[in-house]
């Protein structure tokens, strides 16, 4: 194809006519430009000026040109002093959504709404409003806000440093840097550590390291919100063989913590009054549900750690019953009995300093 021809069918492309052409650095703008606008922060020049890396006049160009040759609804709102379009607009054709895809994006908006507060879900809530509005050209998702609601993890609390943590551990895992920081264990003195780090995991809301800690040569468990000053190393190291994976981290673990040792069976009974809810969620991938003949389920699966576990047993209150280890049974026991004192005793049980949830 000739440059002549290349040039016009890029601008064909772009709804532009023949005459008002623009090139693919300005392609390239365009499209950062309008998904910053589609996102609804109201950008003005000097925001834009610094996402696109160019100066006032280019801004100014590019602006002219979405209104003036690609028909975009940009207007300026001196209230909220940047630009929005007044309409749908996109600069490729939408897709065309059907109600199921508009739930389902609605799903994985509200899906961040529990980490909006943090760094890193501001900047996640952020990427998903642009993306979706630079492919559909629409907001029309947000209109599901009003109809259909998710309700699923505590909101979490911000951390001022977890947007940097996350970007050093990510960039370490990929090039197998060691990285240092200062850890703040719960109820010790902050501690320095050198870290080999392997997997980087969300679960309820938390943020957790998997790493190999390189003085105790195994593998730990850090909170990223419990982590500072940290920094990158020049120091190299060999990446664990096989690769971590999640399917073989936790796959005796209920939740997140792993311990390094034989697995151990552990069988619960659950009444009939709890069956039908056991029996209509999977809580753990190794699971295996027998029936009782009174109507119940039995509850089986290997775990190497029960301090995650037993918070959920008790959780079911007389529902369930812990038929083996018999290790697991006295720790299960012993937490009934101490609950029955808080109930008989509430001065006592209120200057109780048990250990306390992860």
């Amino acid at each position: 194809m000739s440059a002549g021809r290349k040039k016009q069918s890029d601008a064909t492309r772009l709804g532009t006519k023949p005459s008002q052409i623009a090139t693919r650095s300005q392609i390239e703008r365009l499209f950062q430009i309008v998904a910053e606008i589609q996102s609804g922060n109201f950008p003005n020049c000097t925001v834009l000026q610094k996402l696109v890396d160019r100066n006032r006049r280019t801004i100014m160009r590019d602006l002219e040109f979405l209104r003036d040759s690609l028909n975009a609804p940009l207007e300026y709102d001196a209230v909220r002093r940047g630009y929005h379009f007044t309409d749908d607009f996109t600069l490729m054709p939408p897709l065309d959504l059907k109600s199921e895809d508009f739930l389902t994006l609605h799903f994985l908006r509200q899906s961040l709404a529990p980490y909006e507060d943090t760094e890193i879900g501001a900047h996640m809530k952020k990427s998903f409003a642009r993306m979706f509005g630079l492919l559909t050209g629409t907001k029309t998702w947000m209109k599901w806000d009003a109809a259909v609601a998710f309700r699923g993890e505590p909101k979490t609390v911000a951390s001022d440093e977890q947007l940097k943590t996350f970007e050093v551990l990510f960039s370490a895992i990929n090039t197998n840097r060691v990285v240092q920081f200062e850890y703040h264990g719960r109820g010790k003195e902050p501690s320095e550590r050198q870290v080999e780090p392997a997997l980087v995991v969300m679960n309820k809301g938390r943020w957790y390291l998997y790493a190999v800690d390189r003085d105790m040569r195994e593998l730990r468990t850090f909170a990223l919100s419990r982590i500072k000053k940290i920094k990158m190393a020049r120091a190299e190291f060999c990446p664990l063989r096989p690769a971590l994976s999640p399917e073989t981290l936790f796959q005796h673990s209920f939740g997140i913590v792993v311990e390094e040792k034989e697995p151990t069976e552990v069988v619960i009974d659950f009444t009939a009054q709890a069956a039908d809810l056991i029996r209509e969620s999977v809580w753990h991938p190794n699971q295996k549900l027998e029936p009782l003949p009174c109507g119940g389920v039995r509850f089986r699966l290997s775990l190497t750690s029960f301090y995650e576990i037993k918070p959920w047993i008790l959780s079911w209150g007389h529902y369930a019953r812990v038929v083996q280890p018999s290790e697991l049974v006295d720790e299960i026991r012993t937490a009934l009995a101490s609950a029955a004192e808080n109930y008989s005793s509430p001065e006592q049980g209120a200057n109780r300093k048990d250990k306390p949830p992860l």
